[in-house]
């Protein structure tokens, strides 16, 4: 270290004489030392932004590059407990957290880190939410349905939300004064409506909004249905405030739904419940538009100020959270709630890409099934050689009835027992979910086992649900042009020519479809084969209504919960009562109804 040492000189310098002093300049002199400090003797100590322009800088000693581990070692985070991280996921309301990848709400570390420090938390999106906009499949409920297909995958289910945490998410609201919008699906609207929904919304006011209405038959009348579905929830012991449909898909209903909302809100919350994948996160989405558009009367500048919506997607239990929505201008919230989890749908025993594959894109179509008397003759036309006319005529005599059996997308089993000659059952459904009629088959007998076996295989991912060649003359050009759409064949032409070209290509439809049987036979409905394929769970008599006349007539509707659908049954007015049996798989329920107001049958 140098030494350093400090100089001084003195200097003589004459001082101006003060004005008014008497002393003349000349006599008047002062000594001033001036002390110069140490220069240091080197500048490398110094910052380089004080140094002087001709000062230099030594190189500094090039260092080894780390390598990817040494930075992974000198980066420990310390990961706070997930119930400690703050935000949730506007996607699926789901808490965000970094621990495990496999659980919903998971987000990177740096990017909850960047959106924390900049006060966007209410605008992560997690990595589950990522995927299931991606059109993926991923649950996140623990239900019947998930478990089997993680047990296949050898993957835990620890990181899944329970149905019993989902509901105790929505019991916490029931104190809450808001006005109650009770999501139901069309399409299902027995395995959707909440018998016990007081328990869950008190004494609030509650609005029916049936949904899906675009995936109804074509046809069917508004009114006609909307009065349908309100005599159905009186019936079982509620008094809505009003009845609305709507579709979130096309925006049929939207606008009338909003201007009821805006009517009855009268300054309370406004909160949205239903069964899981009822369409919750879509309708609400489909609000928040309606409430934003500057042309609506609905217009709400709260709603247009929200710019990051629930998630919606085709898998059940998309929302795991309650999500407020901060809707109104005038106060008030729009909370979008997770879905209830109802044990006796069959869609939540289904695995995930099963559910993909039962949930319906187009209108459901009506479809008539052979009906039993037809199915009786032609087996005994086969056995005894007799004609058509006189197996009638002894059927007639014996007053036995007919007989047969029908097979449902696999889903579903009908046994009927006995009928009147008249009956007709009629399909309403998916056109991937397929029918087979055969003759009754005895209990136990070699051929119950086999339509045991041809239950589990009744799936199609095409539009044709083997429809026979007569039944396409009375179908009209619109349902015409969908089946050839579906097979990936020309529309154009008149109805004649529609009709041959779908003929023409029955053939190599019938092959594919029994390759692909052979094919996927082993891939088919596992769900329903691990709960032990169908069973019987409803034994049904059905009486048609007294009375005369040639007409057929809806005498009652079978659902089954949490298929899509429904059977129609039809007979002639004052005839004998129909014995049927029910099988579906085990735990699923079976309802009974009013018929649907269905003006589109003809027989």
């Amino acid at each position: 270290m140098t030494a350093t040492t400090t100089t001084s000189s003195t200097r003589t310098m004459a001082a101006r004489p003060r004005r008014g002093s008497g002393v003349p300049a000349s006599r008047s002199t002062k000594q001033v030392t001036f002390s110069r400090a140490p220069r240091r003797a080197s500048s490398l100590s110094q910052s380089p932004h004080t140094l002087r322009p001709w000062t230099t800088l030594a190189p500094a000693p090039r260092s080894r590059k780390m390598t990817d581990q040494e930075i992974e070692d000198l980066l420990v985070f310390q990961e706070p407990p997930p119930s400690e991280l703050d935000g949730e996921c506007y996607g699926c309301g789901a808490s965000l957290q970094c621990s495990s990848e496999k659980a919903a709400g998971f987000v990177k570390r740096e990017t909850y880190e960047t959106k924390r420090r900049h006060k966007q938390l209410g605008q992560v999106l997690c990595s589950r939410c990522h995927l299931l906009c991606n059109g993926k499949m991923v649950p996140g409920v623990k239900d019947v349905g998930t478990r089997l297909a993680m047990e296949d995958e050898n993957q835990p289910s620890g990181d899944l939300v329970t149905p019993e945490e989902l509901r105790g998410k929505l019991v916490a609201m029931r104190n809450r004064k808001s006005l109650v919008l009770h999501l139901v699906d069309l399409t299902d609207l027995q395995g959707t409506f909440l018998r016990n929904v007081r328990d869950l919304v008190s004494k609030n006011p509650v609005l029916i909004v049936g949904t899906k209405m675009d995936l109804l038959p074509r046809g069917s009348n508004v009114k006609d249905v909307a009065d349908w579905v309100l005599q159905y929830v009186e019936d079982r012991g509620l008094s809505p405030i009003g009845v609305v449909l709507c579709s979130s898909k096309s925006g049929f209903g939207i606008r009338q739904t909003a201007g009821l909302v805006k009517k009855n809100r009268k300054g309370r919350d406004v909160v949205v419940v239903g069964a899981a994948n009822v369409g919750k996160s879509a309708f609400t989405r489909s609000l928040l538009n309606e409430m934003s558009s500057l042309r609506s009367a609905n217009y709400d500048i709260g709603a247009a100020q929200i710019r990051h919506k629930p998630v919606e997607s085709e898998m059940p239990g998309t929302t795991l959270g309650v999500i407020p929505l901060e809707a109104f201008q005038t106060g008030g919230y729009l909370y979008d709630t997770p879905g209830l989890h109802l044990e006796h749908r069959l869609i939540h025993m289904m695995r995930p890409e099963e559910v993909k594959r039962v949930v319906p894109r187009r209108p459901l179509s009506p479809y008539v099934a052979r009906t039993p008397a037809s199915l009786l003759v032609e087996a005994r036309m086969g056995a005894g050689g007799e004609d058509e006319m006189s197996v009638l005529e002894r059927i007639s005599e014996e007053d036995e009835g007919a007989s047969a059996t029908y097979l449902w997308g696999g889903v579903a089993r009908i046994d009927v027992l006995s009928c009147p000659l008249s009956t007709h059952l009629v399909f309403v459904g998916s056109n991937s979910m397929r029918i087979k009629a055969t003759a009754l088959a005895e209990e136990g007998g070699e051929q119950h086992r086999e339509r045991e076996r041809e239950a589990l295989g009744l799936w199609n991912a095409g539009d044709s649900a083997g429809l026979p060649e007569e039944d396409l003359e009375g179908r009209t050009v619109a349902e015409l042009k969908d089946l050839l759409r579906g097979r990936g064949l020309p529309v154009s032409g008149r109805k004649a020519d529609l009709v041959e070209r779908l003929r023409g290509s029955a053939p190599a439809m019938q092959q594919a479809t029994e390759e692909e049987e052979e094919e996927e036979e082993e891939g088919e409905l596992e769900s329903v084969r691990a709960r032990g394929g169908l069973v019987p769970t409803k034994e049904v008599l059905v009486r048609p209504p007294p009375g005369f006349g040639d007409s057929i007539e809806p005498v009652v509707d079978i659902c089954v919960s949490g298929v899509p659908g429904w059977v129609v049954v039809c007979a002639k007015r004052g005839a004998q009562p129909i014995k049927m049996v029910i099988r579906t798989p085990k735990g699923v329920q079976t309802f009974l109804r009013e018929p649907f107001p269905l003006d589109c049958l003809e027989f």
